[in-house]
């Protein structure tokens, strides 16, 4: 009888690990999907498109070489997500903003990180690359960006043959 027991709890072990790891699945496609929201506003430009993937309250971070574009001296620019949109608009440029891996994505209950290596692209012409590091919640059971951090680097970045469509 004892044997059986612990069989069966074996069993269940087994089973709830596959269910986490099926429903970390679920999240982390979820997850993807608004990252790829995100690049779809970049390039839309358009506030609403920022504002359904993402919280008002939250922040928005970036880490870019300073005024004379020395790669040791940063310049800092910080402001709520809500006030990161206040004059943007669509400005003819097409942008695009685009992984060059696998980003990491850490999950645990209602909150996510995600963080990955990008490039950026400004009318077909390579502009820069960096890391993005993206906090999100999940709110009603839906994933929403919370703060969004990333790096503008000049240098050191993957060799870019021309933009692929």
């Amino acid at each position: 009888m004892r044997m059986r027991w612990l069989a069966y709890l074996a069993g269940m072990f087994v089973f709830l690990q596959s269910m986490i790891a099926y429903a970390d699945s679920g999240d982390r496609e979820a997850i993807l999907a608004v990252m790829e929201k995100a690049f779809a506003a970049v390039q839309s430009g358009i506030p609403d498109d920022w504002r359904a993937i993402q919280l008002a309250e939250g922040t928005t971070l970036s880490f870019r070489p300073g005024p004379d574009d020395r790669p040791d001296e940063l310049e800092m620019r910080i402001s709520n997500n809500e006030k990161f949109l206040v004059g943007l608009e669509p400005d003819g440029h097409d942008y695009v903003e685009r992984w060059t891996g696998e980003p990491t994505v850490l999950i645990r209950g209602p909150i996510a990180v995600v963080w990955g290596e990008y490039e950026f692209w400004i009318d077909g012409e390579f502009s820069h690359c960096g890391v993005d590091l993206v906090d999100l919640v999940k709110i009603e059971g839906e994933w929403k960006i919370a703060n969004f951090t990333w790096t503008v680097e000049m240098e050191d970045c993957p060799k870019q043959d021309k933009q692929s469509q």
